[in-house]
């Protein structure tokens, strides 16, 4: 399989793991009604411990490639890339619809346009500029449409803006600063540097007590354990390895189709959404079209 097809298949694969997240993330807070089994801080955390000590055993093998001159960059991926975005994530889903945050998330993209042409002088095509309009103005409707704008609401959309920003600060610094390190290597090495702090995190919160002491302590753990071994450590993996072999603004695009699986997932469980919503999602998907159009995948080797 070439690295074009085999990079829309990862985007697209990415896009159905990462679209479920949301609604798992709400799960193992609220497993069964609205009983609050677990915390948003102890969510987060446990989704970060359970992905690193999932990935420890490929860790200890690559830790000889932990040098000083790669430590911190992979410290800003395991951070900004996952721990920071796990805690935002579930604090913000307290508040918001998983489908909500879905759509949020595409602010991924438009923040690695942003940060590639500010940090890294890479400028973007014109067409990817139409793209970004196009993604932005429907961005902007849905947002218009679902937000009342209360101060709360918009308190909790601004931690999953925050979130992206996070995302795209990793992202960017996997395609421009760990160009010749192995996906692998990158993933497992980022995740057992977030993992001490992951389990300070936990044993602050008493992140443990819920999973013993609460009747539904269990079923939280297991849609956790799912959220974190696939939504996380594996898809973590798949996106690295997107990153490495195609464009940073390609790789972005998955945010876009995120927010589709999301959105349908949500409407089966329930939730409210306004169908005509969908008008501006087609022209979301437009514009990562556009965005994409022209960027050619380059295809990088890895060490």
């Amino acid at each position: 399989m070439s690295n074009e097809r085999l990079s829309w298949f990862l985007l697209i694969g990415l896009s159905l793991v990462w679209g479920s997240s949301f609604i798992l993330m709400e799960k193992s807070m609220k497993p069964v009604g609205e009983e609050m089994v677990m915390g948003p801080y102890q969510v987060g955390a446990m989704r970060i411990l359970i992905a690193s000590l999932t990935l420890l055993p490929i860790a200890v093998r690559h830790l000889k490639l932990l040098k000083t001159k790669t430590f911190w960059w992979l410290l800003i991926v395991g951070g900004c890339g996952n721990l920071i975005p796990a805690l935002l994530f579930t604090l913000a889903e307290t508040k918001i619809e998983p489908s909500m945050a879905g759509i949020l998330n595409m602010g991924t993209s438009f923040f690695v346009v942003i940060i590639g042409v500010v940090i890294y002088k890479n400028k973007p095509k014109s067409a990817q500029v139409v793209g970004i309009l196009c993604g932005a103005f429907g961005l902007y409707n849905i947002l218009k449409a679902q937000l009342s704008f209360e101060q709360e609401d918009l308190f909790y959309a601004l931690l999953v803006l925050a979130a992206t920003l996070c995302y795209a600060i990793s992202l960017t610094t996997i395609k421009f600063k760990l160009q010749e390190v192995k996906p692998v290597v990158i993933t497992s090495l980022s995740f057992f540097i977030i993992l001490f702090p992951a389990a300070i995190i936990c044993l602050a919160t008493n992140a443990f007590d819920p999973i013993v002491s609460n009747p539904n302590g269990l079923k939280s753990l297991g849609y956790l354990t799912v959220l974190s071994v696939i939504g996380t450590a594996l898809a973590v993996f798949i996106f690295t390895k997107l990153v490495a072999i195609s464009s940073h603004i390609f790789a972005s695009g998955v945010t876009y189709l995120i927010p589709v699986v999301a959105v349908l997932i949500g409407v089966l469980a329930g939730e409210n959404f306004d169908l005509f919503n969908l008008v501006w999602v087609a022209l979301i998907l437009i514009g990562v079209y556009l965005m994409n159009k022209k960027s050619r995948i380059r295809l990088n080797k890895t060490v």
